[in-house]
């Protein structure tokens, strides 16, 4: 069995043996993560034309008809039709009303941003 020795016999530390810190980075709160991992990037302008078959297009469709901006009967699938330009536009609109910024259907990195788009894409990896 071992003893401890009460405090006031405890020896005192030397002036100089201080301990160094060490900085620790804070921990991100649980249940986040880093936006780039949860939202897709937003893929461009160009990336979005007839023709374009993509899970990014279906992922984006899911949100927006969430969002109650799919057209009436059509499912957003993976391949880009009218449907999506049409249902971006409308998204666009509740975004900028009264003709107050880009409403043409073809997605902007602001509006993009603000859908959220769950990523489907692989994360790049680390080099």
């Amino acid at each position: 069995m071992t003893r401890t020795k009460p405090a006031d016999e405890q020896p005192e530390p030397a002036p100089d043996a201080t301990p160094t810190a060490v900085p620790v980075p804070a921990p991100a709160p649980a249940g986040t993560a880093n936006t780039a991992d949860r939202y897709e990037p937003y893929p461009g302008t160009a990336f979005f034309h007839g023709g374009r078959y993509s899970p990014i297009n279906t992922a984006a469709g899911a949100r927006l008809t969430q969002e109650g901006h799919a057209p009436a009967g059509k499912t957003l699938g993976p391949d880009w039709t009218t449907a999506h330009r049409d249902a971006w536009q409308s998204y666009q609109q509740s975004l900028r009303p009264k003709g107050g910024g880009d409403t043409s259907g073809i997605p902007d990195e602001s509006a993009w941003t603000q859908l959220k788009v769950p990523r489907v894409s692989p994360l790049p990896k680390e080099s």
